[in-house]
């Protein structure tokens, strides 16, 4: 019979609550080794690309959590290594034998999510209760990381869920106008809906060099911007761009590919040129895509829009996320 979590949780502080600075600095280097390992695994396994991305990414993100520990550990304790510590993993030990067996992408987001929640609360309760003010800031620092990790992959089951209740994937959208209100959602989304039949041109508030690597695509990147830069477009020469999307679409289609416009963080725009020019663009853009059999996947927060306002964008683009 599978153990209640909060037991098992327990069980690992009382184990971890007495230890030194440089025994739980030497257990936390011992199991981020393992989730970079864990997560590298899931990678290799995983054939739809968001969620490789984001175990790769999980992996990565675990090394570089796992170097910073070993910094802290030489600067701390020079000339000794990390020693074995007699207590369960906290990252995986609860839900191992379901994170290693899930076959379906949401189940194993599900478990992986459980996972670095269980690690987060188990540093958090560590901290309440330890001794050592090392060990206590050593804990909360590693409950922080957890959270992070825990706020990525939610996002990703969040989208995944959306298109199980339209009983739908990305890649299988009718053309037209797409909301989504999370930048890092449209990002993951960006990376299954962007199959070969299909051609990028997107507008972006982030750095434009880190948005293509991420998206590890193709396309045609500008960055929306007031800074002097190259593929640099001032929000205000925005909507000046109407014939150049509209030649794009037009381009895409006589070659037989989709184009898809990607406009990102929309109350940006309003702040700078007002809700009626930004919806006029919008609009505008959206038409296009209809015409050509294409798509605009906008991004937007409600908060920064007043309800009648966000009324109308919802009224004119589908929510996803």
């Amino acid at each position: 019979m599978e153990r209640d979590p909060s037991e098992v949780m327990k069980e690992i502080v009382n184990r971890l609550k007495n230890l030194s600075a440089k025994e739980l600095l030497s257990y936390a280097i011992f199991n981020e080794r393992d989730e970079v390992e864990y997560y590298a695994e899931l990678a290799k396994r995983a054939k739809r690309r968001s969620v490789k991305v984001l175990f790769r990414k999980m992996s990565e993100e675990s090394k570089v959590h796992e170097n910073m520990l070993r910094e802290l550990f030489k600067k701390l304790f020079p000339g000794e290594e990390p020693v074995k510590v007699d207590a369960p993993p906290v990252e995986v030990y609860p839900f191992y034998p379901e994170f290693e067996s899930a076959e379906d992408y949401v189940s194993a987001l599900r478990y992986c999510m459980e996972s670095e929640l269980f690690a987060k609360q188990t540093y958090e309760l560590l901290a309440s209760v330890a001794r050592d003010e090392e060990v206590r800031k050593l804990a909360l620092d590693l409950a922080a990381m957890e959270q992070g990790h825990y706020e990525e992959i939610k996002r990703v089951y969040d989208l995944m869920e959306a298109f199980e209740r339209r009983h739908s994937s990305p890649w299988e959208l009718d053309s037209g106008a797409y909301l989504l209100t999370d930048d890092v959602k449209a990002r993951y989304f960006l990376l299954d809906f962007l199959d070969e039949p299909k051609e990028l041109l997107a507008l972006v508030r982030e750095n434009p060099h880190r948005f293509r690597e991420f998206i590890e695509g193709s396309g045609r990147v500008f960055w929306i911007t007031k800074t002097d830069v190259e593929g640099a477009v001032p929000p205000e020469l925005l909507p000046d761009m109407r014939n150049e999307l509209s030649r794009f679409f037009r381009e895409c289609s006589s070659r037989e590919r989709r184009g898809v416009v990607f406009l990102q963080n929309l109350g940006y725009l309003v702040s700078q040129l007002g809700f009626k020019d930004t919806l006029d663009f919008v609009l505008y853009v959206k038409d296009l895509a209809i015409i050509n059999d294409g798509y605009l996947i906008v991004t937007a927060i409600p908060e920064a829009f007043e309800k009648k306002e966000w009324a109308i964008l919802t009224s004119e683009l589908e929510l996803i996320s």
